[in-house]
C-alpha cells in the first residue's frame, strides 16, 4: 500500500503526470504528455532489443527505457490507478506500426 512497483530496482512506469519512474518513488525524467481519465495507453515491449516504450491514443512518444534487465523475465506487467478508476487490458493484439518505428 505504500509503495509502488517502480519504486524498485526491477520496476518501470510512466506516470500520468507525463513523468518516467525506475527505482524511484519520487521523481523520474519528463516523458510523453500528461493524462488523466481517459485515453488509450499503449505498452510495447520488446525483449529482444530490451526495449520499453508507450503512446498514448496512438502518438507514440519514443523509447522510454533501455535495459539489459528487459531482456530478461519473468515479466510482470502491471497497472496502478487512483481514486476511482477503471481500465480495460488488452493484450495479443497486433503492433500498431508506431512501435516499430
Amino acid at each position: 500500500m505504500n509503495s509502488a512497483f517502480c519504486d524498485y530496482d526491477h520496476g518501470f512506469a510512466f506516470y500520468g503526470l507525463g513523468q518516467l519512474r525506475h527505482g524511484s518513488n519520487a521523481s523520474g525524467a519528463p516523458y510523453g504528455k500528461k493524462f488523466k481519465k481517459e485515453g488509450v495507453l499503449g505498452v510495447f515491449l520488446d525483449m529482444n532489443k530490451g526495449t520499453l516504450s508507450f503512446s498514448l491514443n496512438g502518438e507514440y512518444f519514443g523509447v522510454a527505457f533501455k535495459s539489459d534487465a528487459l531482456k530478461k523475465g519473468p515479466i510482470w506487467p502491471a497497472v496502478s490507478l487512483l481514486h476511482c478508476a477503471g481500465c480495460r487490458l488488452e493484450n495479443g493484439k497486433k503492433v500498431p506500426s508506431q512501435f516499430l518505428q
